[in-house]
């Protein structure tokens, strides 16, 4: 069996509230910012793809490396198990995971290996599983739209059901590919880390593979957000874009200018839409007119770096042990294997 009709379940679209909050309410007196989640519509997920192309932007390139050398010893860690559940957070267009899952093929003979990728984008999901099943015919592929946190549940909800034929319990590696972790705040860092720990069990041999960005020079860093064709101005302001889009927007594109640098002391690339001008936008389907002045701006992501010793403190802190580091050849990048304590 085949899971490849898109089966989904959708969460609650907060988005117009949380503009509403962030931008014209009763956050937006403190500072104008929004979630770097809602980045990630159709369209700016579609820049990412492109943003992860260019010659300044690293993190691709070494987690590929990473990927290519490692996937094999990944792989064999689950080889003596004979139902696999995959589960991606932010999975994208699945585009790194087909090395881990290749690998997972080669070494699964007649086990059965379940993928449930997991994102946000109704679109990207679909696009994704109408290749992957003809990529991997022996892999059952079930779609979520969902959170990441969710979307774990409703992975357990379905393995749990007798709708995919599950014979026995599943031995579960979830994946968190990217340095998607960098875009939460220290704090929600070690509460989204105990979420997944909470998800995952007690069973020692259930594992979570998560990425890291590590700390660098930062001339590196700003490069790769201030790539040279502007790919990633384009996909900061398609926040605008999208609110222009969905919420009867008014903010005029040309108005803002996309800036992201290191800030040294908190250890981060911050993002940021700045004002050209003193403007006044309306937001109709709100019924909010939002005030910037000239220089103002909205704080759209940050991307916190990480050393192995704030990784393995994270990890702890967390209810996980680090079993393996797996950097790139520059120890730019880590992707750490974590288990249950």
């Amino acid at each position: 069996m085949n899971i490849n009709s898109f089966p989904q379940v959708k969460v609650n679209d907060d988005f117009a509230s949380h503009i509403e909050d962030n931008l014209g309410g009763r956050f937006s007196n403190i500072s104008k910012k929004t979630n770097p989640k809602y980045l990630y519509d159709y369209e700016g997920s579609r820049l990412f793809e492109q943003i992860c192309l260019q010659p300044e932007y690293y993190l691709t390139r070494a987690e590929i490396e990473i990927l290519n050398n490692f996937s094999t010893e990944i792989a064999s860690l689950f080889k003596d198990f004979n139902q696999i559940a995959i589960i991606e957070l932010g999975s994208g267009s699945s585009t790194k995971t087909r090395i881990l899952l290749q690998h997972f093929v080669n070494m699964r003979n007649t086990k059965q290996l379940y993928y449930f990728p997991v994102d946000l984008s109704n679109s990207i999901l679909k696009e994704a599983i109408n290749k992957l099943p003809n990529e991997f015919p022996s892999i059952e592929i079930l779609a979520i739209h969902s959170d990441y946190i969710q979307g774990i549940r409703l992975v357990e909800d379905v393995i749990l059901s007798k709708d995919i034929g599950a014979t026995e319990s599943f031995n579960k590696l979830v994946i968190f590919l990217g340095s998607s972790i960098g875009n939460f705040e220290p704090n929600e860092a070690s509460v989204f880390l105990r979420q997944i720990r909470s998800s995952i069990g007690n069973n020692a041999s259930n594992k979570f593979l998560i990425g890291f960005d590590l700390h660098k020079d930062a001339e590196i860093l700003e490069a790769a957000y201030n790539d040279r064709k502007g790919i990633t101005a384009k996909f900061n302001l398609n926040i605008l874009a999208r609110i222009n889009r969905e919420l009867g927007g008014e903010f005029d594109l040309d108005t803002f200018y996309h800036s992201a640098f290191y800030n040294f002391m908190k250890g981060r690339v911050e993002m940021h839409l700045v004002s050209k001008i003193d403007q006044n936008i309306k937001i109709n389907n709100l019924g909010k007119t939002v005030t910037f002045k000239k220089g103002e701006s909205i704080h759209t992501e940050n991307s916190y770096k990480y050393s192995i010793d704030q990784i393995r403190e994270l990890a702890q802190n967390s209810g996980f042990k680090v079993e393996k580091n797996f950097t790139d050849k520059n120890d730019w990048f880590d992707l750490v294997l974590l288990s249950a304590i």
